[in-house]
C-alpha cells in the first residue's frame, strides 16, 4: 500500500514539474508587462460643440492618445499629445483624483487613464 502511495506521488510530481512557464528560456505565456494596454475607454460621449468656451474642441482628436507632461519625453511608439499643446487654463485630472469643487467654464478638464492616456475632456 505504501509503495503505490510513494509510486502516486511520484508520478503526480513528475507531471507538476512538467507544467513549467519556461522552455529554454521561452515563457509559455505573455508576460504582463509585455502585452500591450487595452484600449481606452472615453468617459462620455464628447462634442466638440460643448467645449468651444474652453478652447478643448481642438483637442477632441487627441482622445486615446498618450498625454505627454510639460518636459516629458514621448512614447516610443504610439501618438501622443504634449501638455504644451494645451491652451490655458487647464486642469490635468489623472485617474482616481480628487476635484476641488470650484467651477470654471473656461477651463479645459484634460481626464487620464491608468496608461496616461487622454480619455476625457470638458469644460469647467
Amino acid at each position: 500500500m505504501n509503495a503505490t502511495r510513494f509510486m502516486l506521488a511520484a508520478l503526480i510530481a513528475v507531471f507538476i514539474a512538467g507544467c513549467g512557464t519556461t522552455i529554454k528560456g521561452r515563457h509559455l505565456y505573455t508576460p504582463l508587462e509585455s502585452m500591450p494596454p487595452p484600449p481606452p475607454v472615453i468617459r462620455q460621449p464628447v462634442l466638440p460643440e460643448l467645449l468651444k468656451p474652453c478652447r478643448g474642441h481642438v483637442l477632441v482628436p487627441a482622445l486615446g492618445m498618450i498625454f505627454v507632461p510639460r518636459g516629458g519625453d514621448p512614447p516610443a511608439t504610439g501618438a501622443f499629445v504634449r501638455e504644451e499643446s494645451v491652451s490655458a487654463p487647464y486642469r490635468i485630472i489623472p485617474p482616481h483624483a480628487r476635484l476641488s469643487p470650484e467651477q470654471d467654464p473656461v477651463r479645459l478638464n484634460v481626464e487620464l487613464d491608468n496608461y496616461g492616456r487622454v480619455v476625457g475632456l470638458y469644460c469647467g
